[in-house]
């Protein structure tokens, strides 16, 4: 890409989303880091202690994400509820433990998962029984994602039909 439109893409972004591109610098090329930090300076945001606070309210905004989205998993007993499915583009980093995918959440009833609520981005540390997540994003609904939980869902469904029209012949 060049100067001018990587210029010009940085100068229609919100200060927001140029500061977000400022705390994760790895990512961008040399080019990009340049063009990044003039447009910072024209709009006078490239201090340091600036950054530290958007960086503080970044991190405080996952967390209650992570909160709300941690009250969106909740089954009862009888498999009335919340509960996330499928673990579309995942990415996993093993430097540093950390998976990230989408995910979508689902109203379950009797176990089976029913009408989707949302699709999210999603990051977590990769450790043994750990359910901690970081909500990064809300997406829009990823219907192929829909559709596979609802396939996979039906065929166990269909599954335990059969055993339980089986079972009496085999008593």
């Amino acid at each position: 890409m060049e100067i001018q439109e990587l210029t010009e893409q940085y100068r229609n972004k919100t200060d927001e989303e140029l500061l977000r591109l400022a705390l994760d610098r790895k990512q961008l090329t040399p080019e990009a880091n340049t063009v990044l930090n003039g447009e910072l300076a024209i709009r006078r945001i490239n201090n340091p202690e600036r950054l530290n606070v958007f960086r503080t309210e970044e991190e405080q905004s996952k967390l209650e994400q992570s909160k709300n989205l941690g009250r969106l998993f909740i089954i009862s007993p009888y498999g009335i509820g919340r509960k996330r499915f499928g673990k579309a583009e995942r990415i996993y980093n093993p430097e540093t433990g950390i998976e990230r995918f989408k995910t979508t959440v689902f109203i379950l009833l009797f176990w089976f998962p029913l009408i989707p609520t949302g699709t999210f981005l999603v990051e977590r540390k990769r450790e043994f029984l750990s359910s901690q997540f970081i909500v990064l994003e809300k997406l829009p609904l990823d219907w192929e994602q829909v559709l596979k939980v609802w396939v996979v869902g039906s065929a166990m469904l269909l599954a335990v039909i059969w055993f339980f029209k089986l079972l009496p012949r085999l008593l």
